[in-house]
Parts: structure tokens; C-alpha cells; sequence
């Protein structure tokens, strides 16, 4: 995960199972930093990149920060597999 600009993470093409664990202990060590997710890269996303974005926007909304929106054509992916999964989104708990 990259930061391009004023804490908007930028997601790389594959986010599964393989990437998950480095992408996490980033994530996890400054969840107040993240503006938001762009996923326009993203080209495989899996369950586990799911958790992952899952876990860090209920991470923000348990810190009492706003969860970072999630950006680009992945977007609807993410949003789809949240649905299948039976995950509520983050932003719909405030």
C-alpha cells in the first residue's frame, strides 16, 4: 500500500490472500492516517482483501474517526463482496 497524497492509500493490483499480511501490519500501524482506500489498481481483490479493508475502516469507526471511503473501479467489487459475505460496511454503522 502506497500513500499517494494527504493520506489517501493507494491499493495495489492484487489484493488477496498473498498481499493481506503486509498490506495489514501498514494499515494497522497508523489507522488515522488513511483518508481514503483508492482501488483504482486493484484487479483481484479476494475474502481476505475484504477483511482487510473491512478490519481497517472498523478499526477508524472504533477510534471514533469517520471509516476512509473506499475509491475507484474496485469499488463496486469490494461493496459486492461485502454483501455476499454478510458484512456490514463500516460507513453504515455511524
Amino acid at each position: 500500500m502506497s500513500e499517494a497524497a494527504q493520506g489517501v492509500w493507494v491499493l495495489p493490483e492484487r489484493l488477496t490472500l498473498d498481499t493481506v499480511a503486509a498490506l495489514f501490519r501498514q494499515g494497522a500501524a497508523r489507522p488515522g492516517a488513511i483518508r481514503a482506500f483508492d482501488l483504482s489498481q486493484v484487479g483481484e481483490i479476494d475474502s481476505a482483501g475484504v477483511a482487510l479493508l473491512h478490519w481497517l475502516r472498523e478499526r477508524q469507526h472504533a477510534l471514533g474517526l469517520p471509516p476512509a471511503p473506499v475509491l475507484g473501479d474496485a469499488a463496486a467489487r469490494y461493496a459486492a463482496l461485502c454483501a455476499a459475505h454478510r458484512v456490514a460496511d463500516a460507513a453504515q454503522l455511524s
